[in-house]
């Protein structure tokens, strides 16, 4: 796929589904614009870091128009920026907890969007991506705050879907399963846990960051232009086994 000339945006590009995001956008000749906490490893002529917090607005705002400055449009978002659970249930969650989750995953999604949509709106044209869960549609203990973020993701993509469908711009998410990441690393590195997540997974194997990366790429091309406000899940068959 051709991106060539496109300027896409890509948080949490530092690492793991992020990471492979933008990678793998560079080599469909995109110009990329990673946004995380921390310094990238990303050695290429088409991209540019920066390194911020998501939940900063007013670091967005000045990035964002930056960017605009710089490249005279901005065409594609990924929001791929995410922490984990608090691993805890619910009711032993504190309130810092449980908005450190929230904020990161889904008011930091919101505030990107917004002030990039801005400038899509202007050229009527733009695609955003946002990264969801197989969490936010089938559950397990300890990972309320985590699943409250992601199923708030899925809801925000479809309304911010509507709110610019008259603008030429489509917004979907991908909602991966169980990934390899740095977030999953140590669970998936204990070989029962492995076995037994590969087991439950009808495709039989754990994704890695590139077979994410894959969907959010077409999602991205013009392949994908009639769909729109949609998660689609990529999780090797687990939410239809459950």
């Amino acid at each position: 796929m051709n991106l060539d000339n496109k300027v896409i945006v890509v948080s949490g590009s530092s690492s793991g589904i992020g990471k492979s995001t933008a990678e793998l956008l560079l080599e469909n000749y995109a110009n990329v614009i990673g946004l995380d906490s921390t310094e990238s490893s990303i050695n290429n002529e088409r991209y540019q870091h920066y390194c911020i917090d998501i939940r900063n607005e007013q670091n967005i705002l000045t990035i964002v128009d930056e960017i605009e400055n710089t490249f005279e449009k901005i065409d594609g978002l990924a929001n791929c920026a995410g922490i984990y659970s608090s691993s805890k249930p619910f009711f032993e969650i504190s309130f810092e907890e449980w908005d450190k989750v929230i904020s990161t995953n889904l008011t930091g999604t919101f505030l990107l969007s917004k002030y990039i949509a801005r400038k899509m709106i202007k050229n009527k044209n733009g695609k955003i991506v946002n990264i969801s869960c197989i969490r936010s549609r089938i559950f397990r203990s300890e990972m309320a705050d985590y699943s409250a973020s992601k199923g708030g993701v899925v809801a925000l993509t479809s309304a911010m879907a509507l709110d610019l469908k008259d603008y030429n711009i489509q917004v979907n998410s991908v909602a991966p399963g169980f990934t390899y990441t740095g977030m999953t690393k140590e669970s998936f590195d204990n070989p029962q846990e492995k076995e037994f997540s590969e087991s439950i997974i009808p495709v039989g194997k754990i994704a890695n960051p590139k077979d994410i990366a894959n969907v959010v790429l077409f999602l991205f091309s013009d392949l994908s232009n009639y769909i729109n406000g949609e998660t689609i899940f990529v999780d090797g068959g687990f939410k239809i086994s459950k």
